[in-house]
């Protein structure tokens, strides 16, 4: 038992020394612009190199669609009718997004197990947690993805036809960056150090993070050396 403890302290140590605490972030925004109600394209999804590790988030232009990147697979996503959703991944020629994150993570590791969550509360607190643990200092900028099976899970797309969503016993990756330096440029959501988004890869759809219950068993993974 003791040489498992002493076992998992070293691996433990090991990816702690591993993780880069500040990722690179293709950032794309005009929050002035914005606040006139202005969605506008600030880039075109052709001008942004996505690596195939990459993730991001934002509205789409004039908020036809919500953004989500995954592993440099992009889902466009837009409420239809009678409850569908419309999820486009091939971007046409004059494709962009109002405001835009993008990661550039050249690789992923696997960081812990994690326990069931029950809210989006205790998932920040469990990422306030792994922070204080991985020694980063207070400028980090750290993507993050986790893998596993929710529960429940409620997303919105913040469009133009806005909807909130909620699907039980779902597949899921949350794709997101942590930051407490520039927030506003990163667009972390208000009280957090977070934007996270959701992708239930069973269904192919994704959309903003809004509650999510986690069953024991899933992995989050950093970007590491």
């Amino acid at each position: 038992m003791k040489k498992l403890a002493l076992t998992a302290m070293i691996a433990s140590s090991t990816m702690v020394a591993q993780i880069v605490c500040v990722s690179p972030i293709q950032s794309f925004s005009d929050t002035k612009k914005m606040s006139t109600g202005d969605f506008s394209a600030n880039v075109l999804f052709q001008d942004i190199n996505l690596t195939e590790h990459a993730i991001g988030y934002g509205p789409g232009k004039n908020k036809h669609y919500e953004v989500s990147i995954l592993d440099g697979k992009i889902y466009m996503a837009r409420p239809g009718q009678d409850g569908t959703t419309i999820v486009r991944h091939v971007p046409k020629a004059d494709d962009g997004a109002a405001m835009l994150q993008v990661a550039d993570v050249s690789k992923w590791g696997e960081y812990k197990v994690l326990d069931e969550i029950e809210s989006n509360d205790a998932l920040n607190f469990e990422l306030d947690d792994m922070v204080e643990e991985s020694g980063c200092a207070s400028n980090l900028v750290l993507p993050f993805k986790i893998i596993g099976r929710a529960a429940s899970v409620t997303w919105s797309m913040d469009t133009d036809n806005h909807r909130v969503d909620t699907k039980k016993e779902q597949n899921i990756v949350i794709e997101g960056i942590y930051t407490t330096k520039e927030k506003s440029k990163y667009f972390m959501v208000k009280g957090t150090n977070t934007h996270m988004h959701v992708i239930l890869t069973d269904e192919d759809l994704a959309g903003h993070l809004q509650k999510i219950v986690l069953k024991e068993g899933a992995k989050l993974y950093l970007p590491v050396k």
